[in-house]
C-alpha cells in the first residue's frame, strides 16, 4: 500500500487542475484540448467540458501558466490557475439562458421559414401555382436570416476556431453546412430560382441547440463539489494571539505556525498539531466512523472534524488552499476530468468523419461536373452530402438515453448525475461497500446487558441512561433510542465530563460513574478484568460496580438481503472501511461477507488507491455515504452515494439512491440497459452515414431530401431511446419483487 500511496503521490506532483471560462460546447473542450498537448512541457492534458476543468500533465517541468493561458486565448477562451465554483456556476447560468434564447429564435423563425419551404415540396402536386415560388424561396430566407445568423452564431465562431487550432469537430461541419446552404441558396434567388435550403440550415441549428441544452443538464458537477465540500468547513477560527488574547478570525487570514484554540461542539477550519489540552474528536469527515477518538499533544487535526469534548489549542499547519480537504476536492475533480469510453468513441468517430465528409461532398461536386451537370446543381449535391451526413444523430446518442431514463429513475428513488455511469455499469464485477452510513446506520444499538448481583438489567439500563443524558457521545444516542419507554421525567442532577473517558453524574446523595473499565478503576471501583473494545459502556453507583452494556453496530434493515441479491447476481462483495479490523470483522460476519474481503482503517487516499488497484483486475462499483468517500466514489468506475449522504460526497458519486442500497441492484441492471441502447444509436448513427453518403455523392439524394433524412435519422434515434421507459419499469418491477422475497428480519 505504500508504493501505491507514493505512486499516486507522484502522479498528483506532476498534474494540475486548471479552470477554463468561455466554454459552450464538446467541440470547444475538444478544440482546447488539443491545442494544450501541443504545448511545450505537456506530456498530456484532458479537457472536461462537464466541470470547465482542464488536466494537465507533465513529465520533467511544468509548462509556465502563462503560455498555456496566451494559447487558449487564441481560441476565445480564459484559463485561471485556481478552480471557482462560483465562477463557473454563474458561467453555466449564463451559457443556458444564452442557448434557450437562441433555440426560442430558432423555433418560432424556424416555423415560419418553413412553411413556404413546405408549399414549394408540394409545387409539384398543384399546391401552389408557379408564379408565387419564388416569392416564397424569398420568405423562406427572410425568415431563417435571424436562425442563421442570431441562433447558429456560436456554431460559427467555434467551427472557425477549431477548424483553424487544426481540431475540427461537429461545430465546424456545422459551420460548413449552414455557410454552404446559404451561400447556394442566395445565389438561386439571385439567379432567379425558388430552388433554396434555408429550411435544411435551420433545421440543422435547431436540432443542435437541442443537443447542446441537453448536454448543459449534466454540468457543474465538479465545481459542485468543491463548492460542498467547502461548505462542511467554517469560515471563522479562534485566533490566539502571542499576548495570550483570544480574537475571532476568517480562517482565510491564518497563516501556517499561528496557534488557534478549539473549543468542545466547534469544527475545526484549518489543519493543525494538537500543542495543550486533551478531548474527544469526531473524525467522520475523513475517516467515515462517527465514534469520538481521544486526542492530546502531539496529534494531528485536519479541517472539517469537530471537537466533542474538551479544548485544544492547536498549531496551524496548513492554510486555507493547501488543507487535506482542498486537496481531495481537487483530486476529485482530476479524476471527473478523465473521459469515459463512450466519450472518447464518439469523440473519434466526430474526427473522423468530418474529413470523409468534406472529401465525400467534394468528389460529389467533382463527379456531377464530370458528368456535365450545372454548376449550382453540382454545389447541391455537395451540400446534400454534408446535410445528410451531418451527426446530429450521433450528438444525440449519448443525451437522448439519459434523458428518457432519468426522470422514470428519479421516481425510483435513483439520482443519474453522470451519464458515465450509465455505460460504467456493463462489465461490473466487485461491488466495495462502505460500512459506517451504507450497511449501518451509524448509530450503535444496545448489544447485552450485564448487570452485578444486586442490580437488573432494566434498572443498569435505567442508570446509564440517567448519567449519560447529556452527552454527545454516539453510545449515548444508541442508549436513548430506548428511553422513550420510561414514561419518567429526565432526572436532575450535575453532569462532568471526562474527556474520553466517562461521566460522572451526581444527583443528591447518588454518584454515578459511566465510562471506561479502566477509568472506574483510576476511580477505586472493583471492576471485573474485561476486554475494553470501546463499544462497551461500565457503570458504577456509589462507589460499587454496577455492570457494563455493550453495543453492537445497527445493520439497516436491507443490507442482508441486498448483499445476498448481489451475490446471487454474480458480483463479488467488498466491506472497506476507516473503522477498526474487529469491528469490520463483526459486521461482515453478520453480513455474510468473506474475511478475505474486509479492508479496515483506511484513510481516503488508501481507499482510493485499493479501488484503483481493484480496477485493474476488474471493474468495481463503490458505494458509500460520507465525505471520507469522495474520492473512492469519483475514482471507481461507477461511485454510488446512499440515503442521507453528505452534500458533497453525492455530488461525487455518478448515481445517488434517495433512499438506500436496495436500490443498488436495480440500478445495475437498468445501467446495463441503458449502456446498450447507447451503443444502438451509436450504431445507427455511425451506420446510417455509411449508407447514405455514397448515395448522396451519386446524386440519389436531394438536399431537401437530405435535411429530412437527417432528421429522420435522429427520431430513429430517439425512437430507440424511449424503450428505455418501458424497460425501466419492467426491469425495476422484477429486482423489486426479488429483493422483497429476500427480505428476512436480522436477529
Amino acid at each position: 500500500m505504500a508504493a501505491n500511496n507514493r505512486s499516486t503521490a507522484q502522479e498528483q506532483q506532476n498534474q494540475d487542475i486548471l479552470m477554463i471560462e468561455g466554454m459552450r460546447c464538446g467541440s470547444c473542450a475538444i478544440a482546447v484540448e488539443a491545442l494544450l498537448k501541443k504545448q511545450p512541457g505537456v506530456s498530456d492534458a484532458a479537457v472536461n467540458f462537464a466541470a470547465d476543468v482542464a488536466m494537465i500533465c507533465w513529465d520533467k517541468e511544468k509548462p509556465p501558466l502563462a503560455n498555456l493561458q496566451q494559447a487558449v486565448a487564441r481560441l476565445g477562451y480564459r484559463l485561471h490557475s485556481s478552480v471557482d465554483p462560483d465562477r463557473s456556476k454563474l458561467q453555466a447560468e449564463s451559457v443556458r439562458k444564452h442557448l434557450q434564447r437562441r433555440l426560442a429564435v430558432a423555433v418560432v423563425f424556424g416555423m415560419w421559414s418553413m412553411m413556404p419551404a413546405l408549399l414549394i415540396y408540394l409545387a409539384p402536386f398543384g399546391a401552389v401555382e408557379a408564379e408565387v415560388l419564388w416569392p416564397l424561396a424569398v420568405a423562406s430566407g427572410l425568415f431563417a436570416a435571424p436562425v442563421v445568423l442570431y441562433s447558429g452564431s456560436h456554431f460559427y465562431r467555434v467551427g472557425w476556431r477549431t477548424l483553424i487550432a487544426g481540431a475540427p469537430g461537429l461545430d465546424s461541419l456545422i459551420f460548413l453546412a449552414v455557410f454552404a446552404a446559404c451561400i447556394i441558396s442566395t445565389w438561386q434567388i439571385f439567379a432567379g430560382s425558388y430552388h433554396v435550403y434555408f429550411d435544411a440550415a435551420v433545421m440543422l441549428i435547431t436540432f443542435q441547440l437541442i443537443a447542446r441544452l441537453l448536454d448543459t443538464s449534466v454540468r457543474r458537477r465538479a465545481s459542485e463539489i468543491i463548492r460542498r465540500y467547502l461548505q462542511h468547513v467554517p469560515e471563522q477560527v479562534t485566533l490566539k494571539t502571542p499576548e495570550g488574547k483570544l480574537e475571532t478570525r476568517p480562517a482565510s487570514n491564518i497563516k501556517t505556525g499561528e496557534h488557534i484554540v478549539l473549543r468542545a461542539g466547534e469544527q475545526l477550519a484549518l489543519d493543525g498539531q494538537i500543542v495543550q489540552g486533551h478531548g474527544q474528536a469526531d473524525l467522520s469527515m475523513l475517516t467515515g466512523e462517527h465514534m469520538p477518538q481521544a486526542l492530546g499533544p502531539g496529534a494531528e487535526l485536519l479541517a472539517g472534524c469537530q471537537l466533542v469534548e474538551g479544548e485544544l489549542e492547536l498549531v496551524v499547519t496548513a492554510s486555507t488552499g493547501q488543507r487535506r480537504i482542498d486537496q481531495l476536492s481537487r483530486s476529485i475533480s482530476a479524476l471527473l476530468s478523465r473521459k469515459t469510453t463512450l466519450q472518447r468513441l464518439t469523440d473519434r468517430i466526430a474526427r473522423i468523419l468530418l474529413p470523409v465528409i468534406l472529401i465525400a461532398a467534394t468528389a460529389a461536386v467533382g463527379l456531377a461536373l464530370v458528368q456535365g451537370v450545372p454548376i449550382p446543381e453540382a454545389a447541391a449535391r455537395g451540400l446534400a452530402v454534408m446535410i445528410i451526413s451531418c451527426p446530429c444523430a450521433l450528438s444525440l446518442a449519448i443525451p437522448l438515453v439519459i434523458t428518457m431514463g432519468h426522470a422514470n429513475m428519479i421516481n425510483r428513488g435513483i439520482v443519474l448525475q453522470d451519464p458515465a455511469a450509465l455505460e460504467a455499469a456493463a462489465e461490473v464485477g466487485a461491488i466495495v461497500f462502505d460500512k459506517t452510513g451504507t450497511l449501518t446506520t451509524g448509530e450503535p444499538s444496545v448489544n447485552s446487558i450485564t448487570p452485578a448481583k444486586q442490580w437488573t438489567e432494566s434498572g443498569l439500563l435505567q442508570l446509564a441512561q440517567d448519567t449519560l443524558l447529556e452527552s454527545p457521545h454516539p453510545v449515548a444516542r444508541g442508549l436513548m433510542a430506548n428511553r422513550h419507554s420510561v414514561p419518567e421525567p429526565a432526572p436532575e442532577g450535575t453532569r462532568e465530563s471526562f474527556s474520553g473517558l466517562g461521566t460522572r453524574w451526581v444527583n443528591g446523595e447518588t454518584v454515578a460513574l459511566a465510562g471506561r473499565a479502566s477509568w472506574l478503576r483510576e476511580q477505586g471501583i472493583d471492576v471485573p478484568p474485561t476486554e475494553d473494545t470501546g463499544m462497551s459502556v461500565y457503570l458504577a453507583c456509589n462507589g460499587l460496580y454496577a455492570g457494563k452494556i455493550g453495543f453492537q453496530e445497527t445493520i439497516r434493515q436491507e443490507s442482508a438481503a441486498t448483499i445476498r441479491q448481489l451475490v446471487q447476481q454474480g458480483y463479488v462483495i467488498y466491506l472497506l472501511s476507516g473503522d477498526t479490523r474487529k469491528a469490520c470483522l463483526d459486521l461482515a460476519k453478520r453480513l455474510g461477507i468473506t474475511p478475505e474481503h474486509v479492508l479496515s482503517e483506511y484513510s481516503p487516499e488508501q481507499k482510493h488507491s485499493f479501488i484503483a488497484n481493484l480496477e485493474q483486475q476488474t471493474p468495481t462499483v463503490f458505494v458509500g455515504d460520507g465525505l471520507n468517500d469522495g474520492l473512492a466514489l469519483a475514482g471507481a468506475r461507477l461511485g454510488i452515494a446512499v440515503g442521507n449522504a453528505a452534500s458533497a460526497t453525492g455530488a461525487a458519486a455518478a448515481v445517488y439512491l434517495t433512499e438506500s442500497i436496495a436500490k443498488v441492484p436495480t440500478t445495475l441492471q437498468l445501467a446495463q440497459r441503458a449502456r446498450k441502447l447507447m451503443y444502438q444509436n451509436l450504431f445507427w448513427a455511425v451506420g446510417y452515414n455509411a449508407l447514405v453518403i455514397p448515395l448522396a455523392v451519386t446524386g440519389w439524394i436531394q438536399p431537401v431530401i437530405a435535411a429530412v433524412a437527417m432528421s429522420l435519422s435522429s427520431l430513429c434515434v430517439l425512437l430507440n431511446s424511449l424503450r428505455m421507459q418501458s424497460q425501466i419499469e419492467c426491469d425495476s418491477a422484477v429486482s423489486s419483487c426479488k429483493l422483497s422475497s429476500s427480505l428476512q428480519p436480522l436477529t
